[in-house]
């Protein structure tokens, strides 16, 4: 077996804010929010100049997912026990008696079932898997962790190759 390297980024600025709600889950199933941090390990080959990756090359990804997350509204489009409404500027969600209304501008419709910590970190490691892969050959594997607040996170792990 080759010896491998990984490298971890955890950036300060690798963070978002933004509010959500997790159907059937008490008292989080109440509109609320969290101080979201990314952190990004990558494992691999080192290429002939020693690097897995260029940080100049992916720290700009995390930044720009981060920015798109940043004071929105997350909602998980494939959850099928809520129903969406999308309107000209406005995103309606209903499920039991529960009806919210959003400016569309400010929701990001996230394909995944639940905007858990653990399928939040999914949805990130896959969309930068799919970015860092064509372009970093020797990449192995990839995990995001997704940390809500300071005290729990989330992390998901594929492999590239």
């Amino acid at each position: 077996m080759k010896p491998e390297s990984t490298i971890k980024i955890f950036r300060d600025e690798h963070h978002f804010a933004a509010a959500h709600f997790l159907i059937d889950m008490g008292k989080c199933e109440r509109l609320h929010g969290h101080n979201y941090f990314l952190t990004v390990e990558l494992g691999g080959q080192p290429d002939p100049n020693g690097a897995i990756v260029d940080f100049n090359v992916i720290n700009p990804m995390i930044a720009e997912l981060c920015r798109t997350f940043d004071h929105k509204m997350l909602i998980a489009k494939e959850d099928d026990r809520h129903a969406i409404t999308i309107g000209a500027d406005e995103i309606e969600i209903t499920f039991k008696s529960k009806r919210f209304v959003f400016p569309k501008e400010d929701c990001v419709l996230v394909p995944v079932q639940a905007t858990t910590v653990e399928r939040l970190s999914g949805y990130f490691c896959e969309t930068l898997a799919g970015h860092v892969a064509p372009s970093h050959p020797n990449v192995e594997w990839i995990e995001v962790g997704v940390r809500e607040g300071s005290a729990q996170m989330a992390t998901y792990r594929i492999s590239i190759k």
